[in-house]
Parts: structure tokens; sequence; C-alpha cells
């Protein structure tokens, strides 16, 4: 790691940065913890005006991230500037008769397990008035640095952005990250693990599923808009689980390093962005504002939609099964169902509304009803209606890609009403009505009319399951499984907290949080009612066996199955729909 006095930060700016019109310098500072900025602007008047964002696109809540700027500085012709603060995000210099202005600031970023990682919005003051120029950023350290900005020629750790929106939109890894790489159609796609869980990833099943996923939707929408894509994960210990945030050529995505369903779903979903939300976006969310939370009544479409279609895709192309799809779609409409709020609230407000949250600050799932679930249900009785009324040569496809060729290469972005306007052009006009009635109006969803139209139907399937009296959860320090909950066959033999450390004589070969879940998984298929089955234990600093006795139960268990109505011809727009008209893909 090279470190540079405070006072050099500067000339390094002017020497990185020389060719743009607006440059940027990250240098960082692990210790005490920091990232230092320094910006580079070409004078264009008698005042410069440098704003920090209060919020991120793709997260619609306030942050204020000015709240974490410090020791901001002006010079310009070699000497030290004056500067006000109009308000918290804004700092005003005194640039009459000047050249340049040079700006440095300080942003607090603390390494984890060697790694430093950063978002744009959170670091990056831009000029006022001047977000469409061009930028350059040029990274200080001898750190290995992953970014989705292309790198300038012959420059190490340079890189280039069309604007300010562009620069903002690409987070930053640097450190010793872990990483896996693999290339579709000629491009670059960098897989960069943090954290200190990070050892514990299956690295070569998650590019697998990561290329999966990119092949998969590239073929759907038949274009790659980005020249290499870079996935930032911070991992952290959980078996299964995930959350993440779109970018232009990348992603960010908290991940469990066990990679389970949710985790390839929340993957699935990140990478569609890339179209939808990201190029194929409502006017209203770009250029940004970074003051104000954008009003757009289409995230149940940019987020619930693209939830729907992240695990569509998983169905169609072969990832996941179309029982297991069929399991999320009931996944969704109980999560719909189970808000009261539906029934007053419409998808559209619940977009267009969601800067009300929290009191005004916003957040990044709703006004009083998610718009991912809510709009994931939406997606789906749009689907099925479009092909019901087109008798199958039509579907939610044709919009979903209508809105990509006239949104690709950056165009201004589609008006409110311009995807009910689509949906009639491929249902016929009588969709008009339904759109709005799914869409702007509250109610009760109209998911069994719509099955039904595709020969399924909500019902309950007597299930049997082998209980073996206990819940659990890996333990990583420990590299084995723990008993969480005893219940049933283990009440009065197990105890919370025991550590699982042979079944039936057999002992997990491997201790990641993957490898014990898959470990647990097959353990419990062989498991058999009524037969005793020896554990051995480890609690507190005892080591010994115990024998509970699995019993046989049964259990209701809600499913989506074909109706009694089922017959040729919904069975036909059923595979149509799941699989994509594609006989190849069935």
């Amino acid at each position: 790691m090279k470190r540079l006095p405070i006072a050099a930060l500067a000339s390094v700016c002017l020497t990185v940065v020389v060719h743009a019109e607006i440059g940027y310098t990250v240098a960082i500072v692990p210790d005490p913890g920091r990232l230092v900025v320094t910006v580079k602007v070409p004078v264009t008047g008698p005042v410069t005006e440098f704003q920090m964002p209060r919020w991120a696109p793709g997260a619609y809540v306030l942050r204020d991230f000015a709240n974490g700027v410090s020791d901001f500085a002006a010079q310009g012709d070699g000497k030290v500037l004056d500067f006000t603060k109009p308000d918290a995000n804004t700092w005003r210099v005194n640039s009459k008769g000047l050249k340049e202005v040079v700006a440095t600031y300080s942003v607090g970023s603390v390494p984890i397990d060697g790694v430093v990682h950063y978002s744009g919005p959170s670091t990056y003051m831009y000029v006022v008035g001047r977000k469409q120029e061009s930028c350059l950023l040029g990274l200080d350290t001898d750190w290995p640095v992953a970014v989705g900005l292309n790198e300038v020629p012959g420059q190490t750790h340079v890189f280039k952005a069309h604007d300010y929106d562009t620069l903002a939109d690409n987070p930053v890894s640097a450190g010793a990250f872990r990483k896996a790489t693999y290339v579709v159609k000629g491009k670059l796609h960098e897989i960069v693990l943090r954290n200190r869980a990070k050892a514990d990833v299956d690295l070569d099943y998650l590019t697998k599923a990561c290329r999966h996923i990119t092949e998969a939707q590239v073929a759907f929408w038949g274009a790659m808009p980005y020249d290499k894509y870079v996935w930032h994960f911070a991992v952290n210990d959980a078996p299964d689980g995930a959350g993440g945030l779109e970018h232009l050529s990348s992603t960010q995505i908290s991940l469990g390093s066990g990679i389970g369903p949710s985790v390839v779903h929340l993957l699935s979903h990140e990478f569609f962005h890339l179209w939808n939300v990201k190029r194929v976006r409502s006017a209203a969310l770009g250029p940004f504002d970074y003051l104000q939370l954008p009003k757009t009544g289409a995230l149940w479409w940019l987020e619930g939609v693209t939830d729907y279609y992240s695990n569509l895709l998983l169905a169609r192309f072969g990832w996941e099964s179309e029982e297991t799809f069929y399991d999320v779609l009931l996944n969704n409409v109980n999560a719909v169902r189970r808000n009261q709020n539906r029934l007053r609230i419409s998808a559209f407000d619940a977009s267009y509304r969601v800067g009300e949250a929290a009191g005004g600050r916003g957040n990044s799932n709703g006004y009083l009803i998610s718009y991912y679930d809510l709009g994931w249900v939406v997606g789906l009785l749009l689907d099925i209606e479009i092909r019901y009324r087109s008798l199958g040569r039509h579907s939610l496809d044709d919009v979903a890609r209508a809105l990509w060729a006239e949104n690709r290469d950056f165009q201004p972005g589609f008006d409110e009403d311009r995807i009910r306007r689509l949906c009639v052009r491929y249902g016929g006009p009588t969709l008009n009505e339904f759109y709005n009635q799914v869409v702007r109006k509250p109610g009760e969803i109209r998911v069994e009319e719509q099955l039904a139209k595709v020969g399924l139907m909500i019902g309950t399937r007597d299930e049997p399951f082998v209980d073996w009296g206990f819940d659990w959860n890996s333990d990583r320090e420990q590299g084995y499984p723990r008993v969480r909950t005893p219940r049933g066959p283990g009440r009065g033999v197990l105890e919370s907290g025991d550590i699982l450390m042979r079944i039936a004589n057999r002992m997990p070969d491997g201790r990641t949080n993957r490898a014990l879940n898959v470990w647990m998984t097959n353990a419990a298929k062989r498991v058999e009612a009524n037969e005793p089955l020896t554990l051995r234990i480890k609690r507190d600093t005892r080591i010994f066996d115990v024998v509970v006795t699995p019993t046989q139960e049964w259990r209701k268990v809600p499913r989506i199955v074909p109706s009694p109505e089922d017959d040729a011809a919904k069975t036909q727009l059923r595979w149509g729909w799941i699989y994509g008209g594609d006989p190849h893909l069935r």
C-alpha cells in the first residue's frame, strides 16, 4: 500500500486526471480508515459549487451523505480559497478569475479483512450544474482494484466515466479480495468477494450460477449493454439469504456464504436490472436530482416485475424446476394477501408515494405495501392476460423488449403511461381496463382467475415428512451444525446450542456453511420414521451420544396444482408462459 502525506494529494490529482473535464482522485488511507477525495474542476464562472448527494439511485431513502464529509478545503492558482456553506449539502467556492479549482475532503471507509469498499454517492461530490460533463477517476493505491468503469489505456487505476451519474453508479472494491472471472460473448465478468467469510464460499458454484444467469438473461434480452461487469460481494456466515443494489455495470450484494436458493434468486434479480431500471427506466430516474427523492409510479415494474422475471428465467432456462417457480409464485401471492393495505394502495401508489414512507425519508420497499411483492404478482397477472387474449402470440416478454428497444442507448426514459399502452398493443384494446384494475386501483388480486387460464389452481397437498426432533443452524466457528430448537422426539434429549458432531456415525464432509447445509439436507433424506437415530453431540465441554426416534408426520402444504378444467389449450398456453415457446427449453 502506497501512503502519501495529505499535502501531496492535490498534486496527485493534477497528474492523474489532466485529460478530464472534471477529475477525481481517491486516496485510500487505511489508517485511520478514510478516503481522501480530490476533485479538479475547470472554472466556468465566478462561483463553483460542490454538493454531496442525499440519496443513492436504487435505494429510495434519504441518507444525507454530507454528514460523513470532513476536512473540506479548496485551492486555485496556488492559493487557498474561501468557501461558504449555504446549506448542509453544499460548499460554495469563490472562483472568480481562476482557471481551475481543486477541492479536497475526507470520508470514512475502514478496511474490513484487508478490503476497502465504497459506493459513489456516499463518496463523490458533484459540481452543481455540471453533472453531465465527463469525468476521470484515479485511485491512489497499490492494492488490486475492481470497478465497472473502463480503464484508461496505458494508465494504472485510472478510469473514465461519461458523466457524474456514471461515475457515481460504479462502486469500488480495493485490497485483498477473493476473485474469479468468466467471459460471456467476449466480455469480462469479475466476481469479487470480501469479508472474513469469503473463504467459505464455493467459488466454483458461485461462478457457475453467475455465468448461467448472465447467459440466460443475455439470451432473453438479446443484448449486452456493458463492456465489463463486476459482482461486488460482501460475504457473511449465513447458509442463505442476500440483499443487493444494482448499478450500471456492476452490483453490490451481501450474501450468505452457503449460497442457498435465495442467494441465486437475488443474483438473478440484480443482473436483470442491467436492463430493467438501469436502461429501461421511467423518465424520473435520470438524470438524477440527488437532493430530492424521485417520484415515479413505475417501481412496481422496475423492481417487482424484475423480481418476477428473475424467478421465471431461472425456471425457463433450467436452473430451477417449474415446481420451484410455482412455490415462489405462491410465496409472493401470500405476502401480498397478508398485507391489508392491498385493499387501499395500488401498485402505482406503492411506487409513487414511496417518498412518504418513514416520515418522508422514504424506503426501498414501497409505501405501505411492498412494490416487490405486489409488482411480482401484477407482472404475473399481466403476462397471463396478454398471452390469453392474444392466444399465445404475445406476452409480457414483448412489452419488456419493446421498452428496451425504446430506451436503450441512454434514451430519456419512458413516460408513466407507456407500460399500459404497450400492454394494450400486445394484448388488444380490452386489456386497457384490466391494466388499470391491477396497476392503478387497489383491491383483491385476481390470481385464481388468471391461473385458471393456464390450467392451474391454488390447492393443497398432504405431504409426509419425518420429524427428527430439532431445527438447526450452522456454526462457522465450530465447523458443525448446532441445534436451535428441540421439539417432538428431540424434546428432553437435546438442548438448544448442542453441537451435532455426527449423525448416524457420519461426520460433516466440509466446514463451510454451504457444505454443512448440503450435509444436513442429505442427512435428513436418510432419516426414517420410528428408527432410532444416534447423534453425537458436544454440550459445553462434554461429548456424548444421544438417541432420538424420528416420527412420521403429515402436513397440508399449499401448492400450485393442475386444475380440473385443465385441457390441451391451457397446457399449451402454460408451456409458452413457463418455457417461452421454445421446445428446446422445456
